[in-house]
């Protein structure tokens, strides 16, 4: 319901988290019209109840990565964030690195393609590495 907290939201998707971890490949697509609130239900705002999808899902994969490094595994994570808008792809870790408006975050144009084997990847998007060792540090390289 539109009333829905950002942790009853949270509920609803965490298990699409945990087939992440368990090797699936998934997405979640926020789709609406504009104003209706799929930045704040995917980004949220602040550190407490008002998080958002994105950093509880990181959350809950650094706490199980951590708890997976005490039997030895061994982790390297990166992250990129795309939105589509208006058939327009955009580069989100770009524009908040650059300190740039949503209008002008695009690098260059970016474009989905697929390489030999036929995985669909996104040419250009900015990827960036997140500390596994420290859940905080981890969750400030967003």
């Amino acid at each position: 319901p539109p009333s829905a907290g950002q942790n009853s939201v949270f509920d609803e998707v965490s298990d699409f988290v945990q087939s992440a971890l368990d090797g699936y490949h998934v997405c979640l697509f926020s789709y609406g019209q504009t104003g209706s609130g799929k930045t704040h239900t995917m980004q949220g705002s602040g550190n407490g109840a008002m998080r958002g999808i994105i950093p509880r899902a990181v959350e809950q994969i650094l706490s199980q990565a951590k708890s997976m490094q005490s039997q030895k595994w061994v982790f390297t994570m990166k992250t990129s964030f795309l939105e589509i808008y208006n058939e327009e792809l955009r580069d989100l870790l770009h524009s908040m690195n650059e300190g740039t408006s949503k209008q002008a975050s695009s690098k260059s144009k970016l474009s989905i393609r697929r390489d030999k084997s036929g995985k669909s990847y996104v040419e250009g998007l900015t990827e960036i590495d997140i500390d596994v060792e420290n859940i905080e540090t981890g969750m400030e390289c967003l």
